[in-house]
């Protein structure tokens, strides 16, 4: 090989080298893959859009209109390989320069397949979806908001991780790094600022996802300053959920299996009329069209042996290998620190009050400041207008440095 033969080779290597040095860091969980505007909300839409989701709560005064952006961010699957996230940024117009708190939201269930992601926006006059319009709402008050789609949507390489909590708690935190670089990156319309100060939030599902984020913020992301964690009819321990909503429980079996292969078996658990199509009807169809598919109740759905060791506790003795998957996503509960708003429902059969204020006792014993807040006449799906005020005036107190209210002494 001549001496100029060596140096090309040289200089191509270096060259791969240096692509693949670019492409790790692009990969940095939080780094961004691309940025689009999606244009402004004036307040006059912002609350004209909020009537159907707020409804008799009242729809909140908007003080400030609203940029939207589309946004995604490279973050890690359960796993720790790098993902891909699509998110909606929602951003306050300010006249002042001023920094913001952060919120990053997790939707309920919509779904385990592609056309079941939230962004998508799959709503009904049930107040199921609404999210463009609940984040743009929490914008009008000042706080900058990302709202994720989970891990697993957009991707035809991955169901959606239902209930993971290291997915969740990874999308969600990483979302906090996102808008960082978003506007250290973009010439955005607005004088606000991120400030370092984090919440993360969510219904149902997205409580799960909002507990996990803190309990895994100390060992996966210690740079992101969370501040406050908020539930609204918060599900954080999946094996309460199939125990109380079983028609939930076939997704919850659909995305273990995908993530920890055959040890999760459906033919195990579920009644074999069920078992026949479970893929084509798991793949197949939305939350709305589940609910209706599939019984609420489990006795309906699961075998007699899995039904009775799921409510007498023997599920860790008959079925080991669900067990432990369902225990190690159980969200919340590592002591982690952070100040918690729970807010729940008096007429919610998803997750019921009983089992709500138990979890919030359980919350109270790691040692966490916790406010449980109950709104007799809401179900599941009305915690999320039900909360909305006393959720921003949770996070500007905490944000003003005020002590975050605690009644853990009520339980």
């Amino acid at each position: 090989m001549s001496t100029r033969t060596r140096a090309v080779v040289a200089i191509a290597v270096f060259t791969l080298l240096l692509l693949g040095t670019a492409t790790v860091a692009a990969q940095e969980p939080g780094s961004l893959v691309s940025v689009e505007r999606v244009g402004r909300w004036s307040n006059t839409e912002i609350e004209a859009r909020g009537e159907p989701l707020f409804d008799w709560y009242g729809v909140p005064e908007a003080t400030y209109a609203v940029e939207e952006y589309l946004v995604w961010y490279w973050t890690r699957d359960f796993d720790g390989t790098p993902v891909q996230a699509k998110s909606q940024l929602f951003f306050p117009i300010l006249s002042e320069y001023e920094a913001r708190p952060v919120l990053m939201f997790g939707s309920g269930t919509t779904g385990v397949a592609d056309r079941c992601a939230p962004s998508l926006g799959q709503s009904d006059p049930g107040r199921w979806g609404y999210y463009r319009t609940n984040m743009a709402s929490y914008a009008s008050q000042g706080i900058i908001t990302i709202f994720p789609d989970y891990i697993g949507f957009n991707d035809e390489d991955r169901m959606q991780r239902y209930f993971s909590k290291a997915a969740e708690a990874h999308l969600l935190l990483d979302a906090y790094r996102a808008v960082i670089h978003v506007f250290e990156s973009e010439r955005l319309l607005s004088r606000v600022t991120p400030a370092d100060a984090a919440f993360t939030a969510g219904y149902s599902q997205g409580g799960h996802a909002a507990l996990a984020a803190a309990d895994m913020v100390a060992d996966y992301a210690p740079d992101v300053p969370l501040r406050g964690a908020i539930g609204f009819a918060a599900t954080a321990s999946v094996t309460t959920l199939m125990q109380e909503a079983a028609y939930y429980s076939p997704y919850i079996i659909a995305a273990y299996r995908d993530m920890y292969g055959d040890e999760i078996d459906p033919a195990r658990y579920l009644q074999e009329r069920f078992v026949r199509t479970f893929d084509e009807d798991v793949a197949g169809k939305c939350v709305k069209e589940m609910e209706q598919y599939y019984p609420f109740d489990g006795e309906e759905l699961f075998t007699p042996a899995f039904y009775d060791a799921l409510h007498s506790g023997r599920l860790e003795a008959e079925y080991p290998e669900l067990y432990r998957r369902l225990e190690e996503n159980l969200s919340g509960l590592d002591g982690h620190g952070v100040p918690v708003l729970n807010v729940q429902g008096g007429e919610d059969i998803i997750i019921t009050p009983p089992e709500q204020m138990a979890y919030s006792a359980e919350l109270c014993e790691t040692g966490l400041t916790v406010q449980y807040e109950e709104y007799d006449d809401a179900r599941h799906r009305h915690t999320r207008p039900a909360g909305f005020r006393s959720s921003v005036a949770w996070i500007e107190a905490i944000f003003a440095g005020e002590a975050p209210p605690d009644n853990c002494d009520s339980f």
